[in-house]
Parts: C-alpha cells; structure tokens; sequence
C-alpha cells in the first residue's frame, strides 16, 4: 500500500527565473511523520523534472486532481539532514508573483511506500490508519517513512507555519537548517483550515534568522565599501607613477636631442599608452648614453703642424710626400 503526504515548503531565494525552496528535513513534524535521512538522500533524485505548478487560474488555496504546471526542478541537493530544490519557473504570471513575493510557500507531495513505528518499529505500510497506532496516536512516537517518491509541488497561499514564505536575503545552507518545520496532512490537502498556532520557538528562530541576515548584509556593505577604497587607492597610485614615467619620458628625449619642446612632447606623448612609453624613454637614454661616449674633435694644433702630420700620413700610407 502506498499513502500519500503533503507538506509545507519555504521559498529560500530567486532570481533569473530560478527559485530555490527548503524541501524536507528528517525531523518528526506537527503532525507525527518523519522521514528518514536515508530515506530522504533515496528520495532527492525522484525531484528532479518533476512539476511545480498551481490550481487553475492561478489559485493557490489547495492541491487540485489537474494543477497547472508553472515550471518544473531541475537541480536537488541535501547538505545535511534536509533537502534543497531548484525549479525553473516558466510561466511569465507566476514567476511575476513569485518575484513579487505574492506567491512564496509550496505544498509538496511525496508518495511514501513503507512505514513504520518510530518506537516499536512495527511495519505500519499497510495500515488503513497508521496514526492511531499506540504509540503515535499516544505521543511518544511518530511515522518513520523509510521508501518515498517525490510527485510534484504546487504553490500554496496559507502558510502552516510562522516562518514559511520569501527570505529577504539568502543565508548559509547551515544556518538555514532547522528554520523551516515541515507542516503535514495525510491523505489530503491543506488548506486555511488546517493552520496550527503561532509556534514561539519557531518565531524565535525566524528573528534570529533575520538578524543574521542583517550581520551578514552590513559585512557585506563593509567590505563593498573597503574595495572602493582600495580601487580608488589604486587609480591614484597609477596616475602617480604614469605622471612620473610621462616627465622622464619627456627629459630623457629632449637630452637626446630627439625633442625641442618640452609642453609640445609633453602633449604629444600623453596620447601613448605605458607600455609606447617605455619604448620611448630606453631609445632616448640609449642615445644619451652614445652621445657620451663619443668626444667632441678638439683642433688645438696650428695650421703647419696640421699640415706635417697629414704629410707624415702619406708618406707611411704610399711612400712619398706631396710633390715628390
């Protein structure tokens, strides 16, 4: 025999067409059924391509037998003891509600395939009523769902729970366990009517929740604002040593000599890149270099002993002096 369940979800963010809900924990909730963990990490694959839909003509008030189907999972993970899911939403008027925050909360429904007493461990799977077995319909224990499926979601409109709905800001997948309780009918839909109480330890942890998300955001602000001043930091730091290269740039060709004017080079060489620049300032200290290294003719000799000193050439150089 195989028992039909439905639970409460919790939209964890969205964007681009994409919503990422809290599916299931394994934790035993308000009404007396848990999974177990094996039975969830089993379970998470049968998510993957199944619908995420609504009532016809985008009613959102309960499960109906021909839901429309509004986009479909795509991609499921379990960090820890709780399952995550992320469904493409297709429909252009239900991704609007959903980017609205006008739609938030699903109803999941899973097929389990075989129970048990959480206490005694009695198989329960055929049982017409497994919830008014002893020790469940007493208290002390719950359903234990060892072997599930994973069917389909539908939007819902009335949380069964205080912190179900849109988280302002995503948080850790850590911190996100536990803060959603898994809220369940068997056998049939849920609806307004089926609304528990404000549960106090839960709201407790939906405002611990919201200021971590402020902590987080006012990191986040923090280290936005420490980049800019380092990235203003660095634009300063750049124009300095580009200025500098620029002036030695600029000197370096007018001591060459391959420069007259120093604003007119100046203006023309700010156009260049850093790298055209450097080019530029080893050519011209290059020939500054070579002008150095090469002395000026000096002629101090008077103009007879110029004359004795070129004949003295020729003679060694063909044999003879001028006119011999």
């Amino acid at each position: 025999m195989t028992r039909a369940l439905t639970f409460l979800a919790a939209v964890h963010r969205a964007e681009d067409r994409r919503a990422t809900f809290y599916l299931l924990n394994t934790s035993p909730n308000r009404n007396r059924w848990a999974v177990t963990d094996r039975a969830l990490e089993e379970a998470l694959p049968t998510v993957i391509g199944k619908p995420l839909g609504c009532g016809p003509g985008y009613r959102t008030d309960r499960h109906y037998p021909e839901p429309m189907d509004v986009g479909a999972f795509t991609e499921a993970v379990k960090p820890d003891s709780y399952a995550l899911a992320t469904a493409e939403v297709t429909d252009r008027e239900a991704w609007r509600r959903l980017a609205e925050a006008e739609w938030g909360p699903i109803s999941i429904v899973i097929t389990s395939h075989r129970e048990t007493c959480s206490e005694c461990g009695e198989d329960l799977t055929g049982s017409r009523d497994p919830f008014a077995h002893t020790h469940i319909a007493g208290g002390s224990a719950h359903l234990a769902v060892h072997s599930f499926v994973f069917n389909r979601a539908d939007f819902i409109d009335s949380p069964a729970y205080p912190q179900a709905g849109r988280v302002p800001q995503p948080v850790p997948l850590p911190l996100l366990a536990g803060f959603y309780q898994s809220q369940s009918t068997t056998d049939q839909a849920q609806g307004p009517g089926a609304q528990p109480g404000s549960n106090p330890e839960e709201e407790w942890k939906m405002e611990r929740t919201e200021e971590e998300n402020q902590r987080l955001k006012a990191q986040a602000q923090e280290q936005q604002t420490r980049i800019a001043e380092l990235e203003a930091q660095l634009r300063g730091l750049q124009e300095k040593q580009r200025g500098e290269l620029l002036d030695q740039t600029v000197k370096a060709r007018l001591r060459a000599g391959l420069a007259a004017d120093q604003a007119k080079e100046r203006d023309r060489l700010t156009k260049l890149d850093d790298e055209p620049l450097r080019i530029l300032l080893e050519d011209a200290q290059k020939a500054s270099t070579r002008q150095a290294g090469q002395p000026k003719a000096q002629y101090t000799a008077g103009g007879d002993e110029l004359q004795a000193a070129i004949e003295d050439t020729r003679m060694r150089l063909f044999g003879h002096r001028r006119g011999a």
